[in-house]
């Protein structure tokens, strides 16, 4: 049984790092924007009315696409968008803030008190050319607003976070994944 249970471990973090690695591959060896530079485009174009909640790199039918959700203080509501690998918007929704998303409206809240983007959180946290943007998010857990980033290197996945309120790294909430 232990056996069984090694094998099964090794064999999905075997396939892990292989999805990791051709993520790598794929966004290394592209001629489009790198992710890092896509949410900066997207930031700026809403720099103005919105926050950028949500950043995610995805691949769909074989294609580079990016899902991107802001918050509009104003107007109160979520902007989601679909963009394509130069970062063109594919589809735009608007959607109306669920119970459940209260921590994330705080969280913009704060960015934009603090004078926040999450393209700076992003660069301050890791800003090595071979480091790759995936996802990053605004969260808030245990009394501590964050934002939480999630990186693909040669090596494998890794993620890093940063609390808004102090501007400062969490060391405790780097996973090795």
């Amino acid at each position: 049984m232990k056996k069984l249970l090694l094998t099964c471990l090794c064999l999905i973090s075997g396939l892990a790092f292989a999805a990791s690695s051709a993520i790598f591959n794929m966004l290394d060896s592209s001629s489009a924007p790198a992710p890092i530079d896509v949410l900066f485009g997207i930031e700026q174009r809403y720099a103005e009315n919105a926050v950028i909640v949500e950043f995610e790199f995805e691949i769909e039918k074989g294609q580079r696409v990016y899902e991107v959700t802001l918050y509009q203080t104003k107007k109160q509501r979520f902007i989601e968008l679909l963009l394509d690998h130069s970062g063109h918007i594919i589809e735009q929704e608007y959607e109306q803030p669920e119970l459940d998303e209260q921590e994330e409206i705080a969280a913009a809240n704060l960015m934009t008190k603090k004078g926040y983007t999450l393209h700076g959180l992003v660069k301050q946290l890791d800003d090595e050319p071979t480091h790759y943007l995936i996802e990053a998010q605004l969260e808030q857990d245990m009394g501590i607003t964050y934002m939480v980033a999630t990186f693909v290197t040669d090596k494998g996945r890794h993620k890093k976070a940063i609390d808004l309120e102090t501007g400062k790294n969490l060391p405790l909430l780097r996973w090795g994944n």
